[in-house]
C-alpha cells in the first residue's frame, strides 16, 4: 500500500502535458492550483499518441480547471513559470480523498528575486523546516 504524497518533479520554465482519460459515465473536473494551463485538446474514446495530431496548438484555451467528459479524455499543456508547490486535484472530494491529485514542485536552482520572493523573515516555519534559515531578501 502506497501512503505518501504524490510529488511530479518539474523544471522552471519548461513545458508539461497532462492527459486526463475518463473511462466512467460520470463528468470529472479537475482544477490546479497556482497556474492557468491551456486546453489543447478532448475527445471521445482512449486517449493515444497519435490523438496529438488532433491538438489545438493555435488559440487554446486558458483556464486553471478542466472538464473531462464521459468516456473521453482531456490534454492540458502547462507552461511552468511560478515557481513552488501546487496541487492538481480532482473537483469531486471522496476522490480526492482516494488518491486523485498530486503536487507538481516547480524547481529552479535560481536565487533570483525576479524568479521567486524570499520566504519573509517573520514566516512560521513547521515541520521539516523547523529551525531552518530562510535566505535573505
Amino acid at each position: 500500500m502506497y501512503l505518501d504524497t504524490s510529488v511530479l518533479q518539474t523544471d522552471y520554465r519548461t513545458f508539461v502535458e497532462i492527459v486526463f482519460q475518463n473511462d466512467e459515465d460520470i463528468l470529472q473536473s479537475y482544477h490546479l492550483d497556482g497556474y492557468s494551463f491551456f486546453v489543447v485538446g478532448l475527445d471521445g474514446g482512449q486517449w493515444t499518441p497519435d490523438s496529438r495530431n488532433q491538438y489545438n496548438l493555435r488559440d487554446a484555451v486558458s483556464r486553471s480547471t478542466t472538464q473531462v467528459y464521459l468516456k473521453s479524455w482531456t490534454a492540458i499543456y502547462i507552461a511552468l513559470d511560478n515557481v513552488g508547490m501546487w496541487n492538481l486535484r480532482s473537483e469531486f472530494w471522496a476522490r480526492q480523498y482516494l488518491g486523485q491529485q498530486f503536487y507538481m514542485r516547480v524547481y529552479t536552482t535560481s536565487t533570483s528575486i525576479r524568479d521567486e520572493y524570499p520566504i519573509p523573515k517573520n514566516a512560521l516555519l513547521c515541520g521539516r523546516a523547523s529551525g531552518r534559515h530562510t535566505r535573505p531578501l
